[in-house]
């Protein structure tokens, strides 16, 4: 592969993420202007979160700004904090660690299975102390982890299981949503997600636990029994428990909505033309191996991943790419290798698969042009 980079139009560049947009959405935002009303748990906010629960199967699901706040909101309706140990893969993004840090929680690095990407379970009970409170599994690409197995540790130990599900909404395992296998999930619905408002998440609640239930309603009411007064239990609110402000605008969940209502064209238009781009990129003797998921999961193709034999030929690629006007990015940097790591998190000996130099994963937008000029600069 040629690593020079050559200038591409900007017309014809094909950037790294291009988001989906509902026919419906000006029309729904519309309606919020004319109504008067833009705060939080509108028409639109609540109609999203009752879709939320019917399509997940979930006890509850809460909108909320971002990913990040929905697995903050988990960690303070579990009461994390100093003394705990939460365990969280190496090869994620950093928020997944962030969310309960911030709570004061001591992170516990896991390593992944270098065939998925993802926690290995295997690894995941070796890192399990008497400190431990919970495990976050996270799904990385749109595949899913392997949550039989997580969840079936997490039950030998007594501990909570959190999904980080920030880029699997869409998918399913074994006909199941992601986010749904455990205590808690959490969505994003960031701009870069298959489905998208700018800036959002979701928190799905999958535990019928009263007591747990309770917790969350008065953390989504920002620490207050408020929900008491709304139900006619109390005549004014007080202030019972940690919180905060977690739940977007109706401008947001306006979008949500209208992307909701189009799922299933946007993902079957990805399906196709992600099965288009990997049956030719697989026919090729290429330097990189294109990341499957396995049997149970039904992918939403959040994105491509490719893992190159090493670093001269990912960076290759990706210059290969970039010269043909395709963005792509190298994912991630391994938590234990960050600067962080040190400070908040307990970093253990060995971590071998994430060490592992030559890991990109290539994005691209899900048109049929971009599967064609994938296939023919593959072919120079």
């Amino acid at each position: 592969m040629n690593a020079i980079v050559k200038a591409v139009p900007a017309s014809r560049r094909l950037p790294f993420h291009v988001p989906h947009r509902s026919s419906r959405q000006a029309a729904y935002v519309g309606h919020v202007l004319s109504s008067g009303s833009l705060r939080p748990g509108g028409a639109f906010s609540r109609e999203a979160e009752a879709w939320l629960v019917q399509h997940t199967g979930a006890e509850q699901a809460i909108l909320t700004h971002s990913c990040t706040g929905a697995m903050e909101m988990a960690a303070l309706a579990l009461g994390l904090g100093p003394g705990d140990e939460v365990i969280v893969p190496t090869f994620t993004f950093c928020a997944t660690a962030t969310a309960f840090e911030r709570a004061g929680a001591r992170i516990v690095f896991c390593d992944i299975d270098p065939a998925t990407m993802m926690i290995d379970p295997e690894d995941l009970e070796r890192r399990i102390t008497r400190r431990t409170r919970a495990i976050v599994a996270v799904h990385y690409g749109g595949a899913s982890a392997d949550m039989e197995a997580i969840c079936a540790i997490a039950r030998r130990h007594g501990v909570h299981v959190i999904e980080d599900a920030a880029q699997a909404f869409g998918s399913t395992r074994g006909g199941r949503a992601p986010g749904t296998f455990s205590t808690f999930g959490a969505f994003s619905f960031h701009e870069t997600k298959v489905v998208s408002c700018g800036q959002g998440g979701a928190l799905i609640v999958n535990a019928g636990d009263p007591a747990l239930l309770e917790r969350v309603a008065m953390i989504v009411e920002r620490g207050t029994d408020h929900a008491r007064v709304r139900s006619g239990e109390k005549a004014f609110y007080e202030w019972t428990s940690p919180g905060s402000s977690f739940q977007p605008g109706e401008f947001e969940a306006a979008i949500l909505m209208a992307e909701f209502e189009a799922l299933e064209e946007n993902l079957a238009h990805r399906r196709r033309i992600a099965t288009w781009m990997i049956e030719r990129l697989e026919r090729m003797a290429l330097p990189f191996a294109i990341l499957r998921t396995d049997a149970a999961t039904r992918s939403n193709f959040h994105f491509i991943a490719a893992l190159a034999r090493n670093e001269a030929t990912a960076a290759s690629l990706m210059a290969h790419l970039q010269s043909n006007g395709i963005d792509c990015r190298q994912h991630y940097v391994p938590l234990h290798l960050s600067p962080a790591r040190g400070r908040w998190a307990m970093v253990h000996a060995r971590y071998p698969v994430p060490n592992k130099p030559g890991g990109v994963s290539c994005g691209c937008r899900f048109t049929r042009a971009c599967g064609r000029r994938m296939w023919n600069t593959a072919l120079r």
